[in-house]
């Protein structure tokens, strides 16, 4: 009787202090256990190292198909890795056309001519500029859905940073570009302020409309900076909270 009483009282103190807890990823804080491709982030150094850009490879595990994102400029480190995974490259996705993301193009194209470079039309002259006349961009597809290989991308237009900003999810993660960034958002494009500042309005509305509406679990995978959560910039970047601009 005494033993069984027991029982009741312990758990009847744990149903209690669980009731206590913050629910797991409320804000949207990393799990373990979410869906999504495999993921390596290589930081690529630019202009001699003064600042820095992520480039992604991500593939699924069982076909290893894999794609790399935004390649900035030209990596040992990406085309050796991709060569001990035993990856097989399907295409290189471009977030927008500015030249640190489009800078190690021509470079990993030689290795992969077969894999198709996507960019959005909007930013493929500003992109030839670097990468020169002779790459071939292919434009994303109308519908916002890309299939390459084994793997799936949802692209979702978000122009503001620049005319062709896109994001590519896959699975619970969001690969952002220079739209979304860990507290900040990317500098709005423009040739005087009243441009700056309405594309400025327009990278959030889109931020808001297209990006937060998803799972608060959904990483982030910003083109500069740590990664971050939708929750966690659905709550603090004061952009986005508090629509401050900055043009």
């Amino acid at each position: 009787m005494a033993r069984a009483l027991r029982i009741v009282l312990l758990t009847v103190l744990l149903a209690a202090c669980l009731a206590g807890q913050e629910k797991p990823d409320e804000i949207g804080f990393f799990q373990e256990d979410q869906a999504g491709p495999s993921v390596e982030k290589f930081i690529l150094a630019l202009d001699g190292g003064s600042w820095t850009m992520n480039c992604y490879v991500a593939w699924d595990a069982e076909s290893r198909h894999a794609v790399v994102i935004d390649p900035g400029t030209p990596s040992q480190k990406i085309k050796a890795f991709i060569q001990s995974e035993q990856l097989i490259v399907q295409a290189i996705l471009l977030t927008h056309g500015h030249g640190d993301h489009v800078g190690g193009v021509v470079d990993l194209a030689a290795v992969f001519p077969a894999a198709p470079i996507y960019l959005h039309r909007d930013d493929q002259k500003a992109a030839a500029r670097v990468t020169g006349s002779a790459t071939v961009f292919r434009d994303y597809p109308d519908n916002g859905q890309l299939s390459t290989g084994k793997m799936q991308f949802q692209v979702i237009p978000t122009p503001g940073h620049s005319p062709g900003s896109v994001c590519l999810r896959s699975g619970d993660i969001l690969f952002s570009g220079d739209t979304l960034f860990a507290g900040t958002i990317g500098k709005a494009c423009g040739d005087n302020p009243a441009q700056r500042e309405a594309n400025f309005r327009r990278e959030v509305k889109n931020i808001q409309d297209r990006l937060l509406t998803h799972p608060t679990q959904t990483r982030v995978f910003p083109g500069h900076g740590p990664s971050t959560t939708i929750g966690r910039e659905k709550s603090f970047n004061r952009f986005l909270t508090n629509g401050e601009a900055s043009s």
